[in-house]
């Protein structure tokens, strides 16, 4: 099973006067959030348990980006684009 859709990262969110104030970034931590509100939407008979993998290729700034997300088991595939090219990769575990 997999799932596309888009992330949406509010450049008016208060964490960016703080991280790169005048270029903002979108930390990594948020972008495990999403994947992981994601994956326990899609998955609702089970919640996320872990965590490993997740690889960031570049930065990117607030605002709305591609992601897909595949279903294997108890394995969950995150990937998260811009402009198609890939950001960023990771694995969730149920």
């Amino acid at each position: 099973m997999h799932v596309e859709g888009s992330f949406f990262f509010d450049p008016e969110d208060r964490i960016y006067t703080d991280h790169f104030p005048g270029n903002p970034v979108v930390p990594g931590s948020v972008i495990i959030h999403a994947f992981m509100l994601a994956a326990n939407k899609l998955c609702t008979e089970r919640k996320v348990a872990s965590i490993s993998s997740f690889r960031f290729k570049k930065f990117i700034s607030p605002g709305e980006y591609p992601f897909h997300i595949e279903l294997s088991g108890r394995d969950i595939k995150c990937s998260l684009f811009s402009s198609k090219s890939l950001v960023a990769t990771g694995r969730l575990g149920l």
